[in-house]
C-alpha cells in the first residue's frame, strides 16, 4: 500500500539523514512538518543531491507511523496519471480531486520537467485548491524561489501556514 502512494521501501528516513552543512535547516522543517506542528505547508529548495528528496520519503514515513495517510508524487507522476485517465475515458478530474482532497501531499522534483500549460494548469489547481482547504503540503524543487511560478510562491510565503527552506547542502552523492 505504501508503496502505491509513492513512499520509497529503501531506508531513507529521518534517523538516516545525513547532516551536513546548509541541510539542518530543511531536515528539521521537514520533521516538525510530517509531526503536525506550527505549519501546514513546506518548500524545500535546492540543488540536485542535496537530501530533498530522502526528507521527502522521511516525512512519508513518518506520517505513516501517525496513522496518517499522504501521497508522495513527481508532478511528472500525476501528469502520466492525469493521460492515462484521460486515454481510458475516465477524464482528469478524478485524478486531480485525489490530489486536491488528500490529507497530506508531497510533490517532490517539482519544475523538474518543463510541462506543458495544461500540464502547468493541472498543478496550479491542485496547489491552489490545497492552499485554499488549508490541506497538509510538501514540495521540494531544483528552481530557485524567483524561478517559481508566482501564484505558487505567494502561497508559501503565507508565514501563518508556511515555511520555505533553502537547502543549500553540497551534492550528497559526490562524497559517498
Amino acid at each position: 500500500m505504501a508503496v502505491e502512494r509513492g513512499i520509497r521501501p529503501e531506508p531513507q528516513t529521518f534517523d538516516d539523514f545525513v547532516l551536513l552543512p546548509g541541510n539542518r535547516e530543511a531536515f528539521n522543517a521537514a520533521k516538525e512538518w510530517s509531526e503536525g506542528k506550527s505549519f501546514l505547508w513546506l518548500l524545500i529548495y535546492g540543488e540536485h543531491g542535496c537530501g530533498k528528496s530522502h526528507l521527502c520519503n522521511a516525512a512519508a514515513k513518518r506520517l505513516g507511523e501517525r496513522g496518517i495517510m499522504s501521497y508522495y508524487r513527481k508532478p511528472s507522476d500525476i501528469h502520466a496519471e492525469i493521460r492515462r485517465a484521460v486515454q481510458n475515458g475516465d477524464g482528469k478530474d478524478s485524478v486531480l480531486d485525489l490530489y486536491k482532497r488528500t490529507m497530506c501531499l508531497i510533490l517532490d522534483d517539482y519544475g523538474i520537467e518543463s510541462g506543458t500549460p495544461e500540464q502547468d494548469a493541472n498543478m496550479d489547481d491542485i496547489l491552489v485548491t490545497r492552499f485554499e482547504w488549508q490541506a497538509a503540503t510538501m514540495m521540494t524543487t531544483n528552481l530557485t524561489w524567483s524561478q517559481l511560478p508566482g501564484r505558487i510562491a505567494s502561497r508559501f510565503d503565507d508565514r501563518q501556514l508556511s515555511r520555505r527552506i533553502q537547502n543549500t547542502a553540497p551534492d550528497y552523492r559526490k562524497s559517498k
